[in-house]
């Protein structure tokens, strides 16, 4: 199940101020890459727009590629299932302060 883990406490939440309306490909999983899209994003989570089956509570993994072809590695948890768009609402798992800026800089580009 490409390496992917339930988790059954949910992953603690921070500030929903911020969001920003994307169009982000992104990967998830190691040793089977998929490439997904993100479509909304805030430093608490964002929605994941996949045809993939994913199970509530499943842990996540999400590669974002931000500037200088560094990639931003978000880890959390699949919240919700929406199926118009089909997609996952993922709730992000606090983050390092300097991962947390970098996704507060590409949130805020995104938003001028």
């Amino acid at each position: 199940m490409l390496g992917l883990q339930t988790m059954n406490d949910r992953p603690t939440t921070t500030s929903r101020k911020l969001r920003a309306y994307v169009n982000i490909p992104t990967y998830m999983g190691h040793s089977n890459i998929h490439t997904l899209t993100i479509t909304n994003i805030s430093l608490s989570g964002c929605f994941l727009r996949t045809d993939m089956w994913l199970d509530s509570g499943t842990k996540v993994s999400l590669g974002v590629p931000v500037e200088n072809g560094k990639i931003l590695e978000l880890t959390g948890m699949v919240v919700r299932q929406h199926d118009e768009p089909k997609g996952y609402g993922i709730s992000f798992f606090p983050l390092p302060e300097e991962e947390r800026r970098e996704l507060a800089l590409l949130i805020a580009e995104t938003i001028e």
